[in-house]
């Protein structure tokens, strides 16, 4: 379900699914399915992966902020 959102916010949208937090505080184990639902490139690595989650959870935090605050740029390239 969280893919189907990805697809059907603009391409500059932060990612939502970003604030979505696994049982250990970090990216739901399927966080990789939800970039390639949204035709983004997908990380090969944990530590790339966790970076490209934090940068969407700064660009989801900023676009809702009251007011809104600049988005930073996205870390991860369209597939």
């Amino acid at each position: 379900m969280l893919g189907d959102v990805e697809r059907t916010t603009g391409s500059e949208e932060p990612m939502l699914s970003a604030v979505v937090v696994g049982k250990k505080g970090s990216p739901v184990p399927f966080f990789r399915d939800i970039l390639k639902a949204a035709g983004l490139s997908v990380p090969q690595t944990d530590e790339a992966l966790l970076k490209i989650w934090h940068r969407e959870q700064e660009r989801a935090h900023a676009a809702h902020a009251n007011p809104p605050r600049p988005l930073p740029p996205r870390l991860v390239p369209p597939a």
